[in-house]
């Protein structure tokens, strides 16, 4: 049964599931860019309200201003922290391609015995 599932719906390679990952970690970061410039809607509605001389309106949202400003340096530290992760999925993805082609590379038969002595010559030194 296990074989008929895969090959109906085939596992995705690492770089697919990369790239999905990634489109993930970047619909999120550009969510936090949207919550981050409700602000700016908010501070308008301030001058607007002051200007209507709305002095209970505007010093609510003038609170309300206080406590977004908390939640966006928060905001701006996930997004860093998703960029960082996002980062560091490529680099490790690199890093198993990498090591996947080396070691594949070692195994075929004409370079066996040159990586056999490469390890041992790294060992003596």
């Amino acid at each position: 049964m296990k074989k008929v599932m895969k090959i109906i719906k085939p596992k995705p390679d690492p770089k697919q599931r990369l790239r999905d990952w990634q489109r993930k970690l970047r619909q999120e970061c550009r969510n936090i860019e949207r919550q981050i410039r409700e602000e700016r809607t908010v501070q308008k509605a301030i001058k607007e309200a002051a200007k209507r001389n709305d002095m209970v309106s505007a010093k609510a949202l003038a609170k309300e201003i206080v406590s977004s400003r908390r939640t966006v340096n928060k905001l701006y530290e996930n997004k860093a922290q998703m960029n960082s992760i996002s980062m560091h999925l490529g680099e490790s993805i690199g890093f198993a391609v990498m090591s996947r082609l080396a070691r594949n590379r070692m195994q075929q038969p004409g370079y066996n015995l040159e990586g056999n002595s490469f390890d041992w010559d790294n060992i003596k030194m």
